[in-house]
């Protein structure tokens, strides 16, 4: 049996490896000392094991940043994530018929994670990557895993998360939102009208397990001008023809 030692070592090495990891920045020992709790000589040598093993780097500046062997476990990780293999094929498909670029997300509490990307020579560059955190109040896919979850999770989700305008568009009104996602559900998609960023729309729609239970989500996104009026209809199609494929693949392997 692990020693109550061991397994606080344990934690708070993971405390810092997360830290570094979602502060999206270079970070000093100082900081991380600060704001772990700890001593900066105890920091110190949790930091020296995680160099040690490329979870961390260290900078000419001898600041820390996340090493490359998170990339590695995470491609590892991605790579045997049915789900992901199973879409790829139909989301590569979706990304060629609408010239947009195609993103498959799932629901980690409170966040969206990107889990795969495609994008082509004709679709707008974004600075979206797999394994990013995303709003789920104000992008399509997100109202769409929002839409789709127990109404019990709805109210938690509203009362822990800060409806924070991330433009003039976004939905910071709780009761507008969970207006919004009763539509969601009803019409079967989530449409983005620049609410995550401006000059960008998207439409999502829900992948579905055996069960019937939204596992995940597929958007398109682009410039806003090509999500008008009839082009608009025509990516909604190709976009619920991709999900409704995807979502039979996975019914039909259960």
């Amino acid at each position: 049996m692990k020693s109550k030692v061991g397994i606080s070592s344990a934690n708070q090495t993971l405390e810092i490896l997360e830290y570094i990891v979602l502060s999206g920045r270079e970070v000093s020992l100082k900081e991380i000392a600060e704001e772990i709790g700890l001593h900066v000589s105890t920091v110190h040598r949790y930091l020296s094991s995680l160099l040690e093993k490329g979870y961390v780097r260290k900078t000419q500046n001898g600041l820390y940043k996340p090493g490359f062997r998170i990339l590695e476990l995470s491609s590892y990780i991605l790579q045997g994530f049915d789900l992901r293999e199973i879409a790829r094929p139909f989301l590569i498909e979706l990304m060629e018929n609408t010239k947009q670029t195609v993103h498959l997300t799932i629901r980690d509490a409170y966040e969206g994670v990107y889990i795969d990307k495609v994008e082509g020579p004709g679709t707008l560059p974004m600075m979206s990557r797999i394994g990013m955190r995303m709003p789920l109040y104000s992008t399509s896919f997100g109202k769409v895993l929002l839409a789709y979850s127990p109404e019990s999770f709805i109210n938690e989700y509203l009362r822990k998360v800060p409806l924070i305008p991330r433009t003039e568009n976004t939905i910071t009104d709780p009761e507008k939102l969970k207006e919004e996602l009763l539509k969601v559900k009803k019409q079967g998609y989530a449409f983005d009208n620049e609410e995550n960023e401006r000059g960008i729309k998207c439409i999502g729609a829900p992948i579905f397990d055996y069960s019937g239970n939204v596992v995940a989500a597929v958007s398109i996104s682009g410039y806003y001008k090509d999500f008008e009026g009839e082009n608009r209809e025509k990516l909604l199609k190709e976009l619920l023809s991709a999900c409704d494929r995807i979502s039979s693949v996975l019914r039909s392997k259960a």
